[in-house]
């Protein structure tokens, strides 16, 4: 699948393929400024998770789901051209694998010709075979991949949920949450054990948000702990300010977060600069503005 978006007023041309964005600026001696149509978006499906993570940025407990968001979804979505479009969208929550509407949705959102991925603790490894096939095989059908979130206390859901989808040949990411040493110790065992079978171990840093409330990275000992050379590992938005302490160590291209993603939640269809932020936004002609 190829597929390209082309603003000149934002000086940027995008090109999807394959799961893979390339990105250029029309004008090289200009930057690419923040587009009005995200070429990437997270849309949290629902707020409920079983997970019960202590250190939840979202804050995410066993609450009822929103049942419309196949509308919402539509609409919002649906009134954009092409062009407009997003590239991809990453499906969150919570634990949006538990809506009795997922698998609609990223039905839905793959007819749209938008590429839908989503996130999962895999809890749903708990459910009964007819559930878990139909999640699979739209997974399948539909999803450009999926990433698994490692959190240590639901440690055997994720590893079945990975196991699960590398035995199908589905395209799957691991998604880390990294602090103090420990937790960067715990990640080497995961990327020995996945290294080659993995596409991305995507490193996540704890924040302070929701039930968190501690929020120290050990980053001095990360890059030294870390391979020289590591492809295969990708950093979160929050990232950002780390590596920009050591350019050069990392093979990441260095942008300002935000210019090329937002964060709509189906539950009240605001928008939000990013899943870490709590400042409400909307487009304002070109710009996006605080609402």
């Amino acid at each position: 699948m190829l597929k390209t978006r082309v603003f000149p007023e934002h000086n940027y041309k995008g090109i999807y393929m394959n799961g893979r964005t390339m990105r250029l600026a029309l004008d090289p001696s200009k930057p690419i400024t923040e587009l009005s149509y995200p070429e990437f978006y997270d849309v949290k499906v629902t707020s409920h998770c079983k997970g019960h993570c202590p250190y939840c940025y979202q804050d995410s407990l066993e609450v009822k789901h929103p049942m419309d968001i196949l509308d919402k979804f539509q609409k919002f979505f649906g009134k954009m051209s092409d062009n407009q479009k997003p590239f991809q969208i990453a499906f969150g929550g919570g634990e949006p694998t538990s809506h009795p509407k997922f698998t609609k949705l990223v039905e839905i959102c793959h007819n749209m010709g938008i590429a839908p991925n989503y996130t999962t603790n895999g809890m749903w490894t708990k459910e009964s075979n007819a559930k878990q096939k139909k999640l699979l095989d739209a997974t399948e059908k539909f999803c450009g991949g999926v990433a698994v979130s490692t959190h240590p206390h639901l440690k055997k859901y994720w590893k079945r949920a990975t196991d699960i989808y590398l035995s199908r040949g589905i395209f799957t990411n691991l998604h880390i949450i990294i602090s103090d040493k420990k937790s960067i110790d715990d990640f080497m065992e995961i990327y020995n054990e996945y290294h080659g079978r993995i596409k991305y171990f995507v490193l996540l840093p704890l924040s302070a948000q929701g039930r968190c409330t501690e929020a120290s990275i050990d980053w001095d000992y990360m890059v030294k702990t870390l391979p020289e050379e590591c492809p295969d590992i990708a950093f979160g938005a929050n990232f950002y300010p780390y590596l920009c302490k050591t350019p050069g160590r990392f093979p990441v291209s260095l942008y300002e977060p935000e210019l090329m993603s937002k964060y709509i939640d189906l539950e009240t269809m605001n928008t939000y600069p990013s899943s870490f932020s709590d400042k409400v936004i909307e487009l304002d002609g070109l710009t996006w503005k605080v609402k």
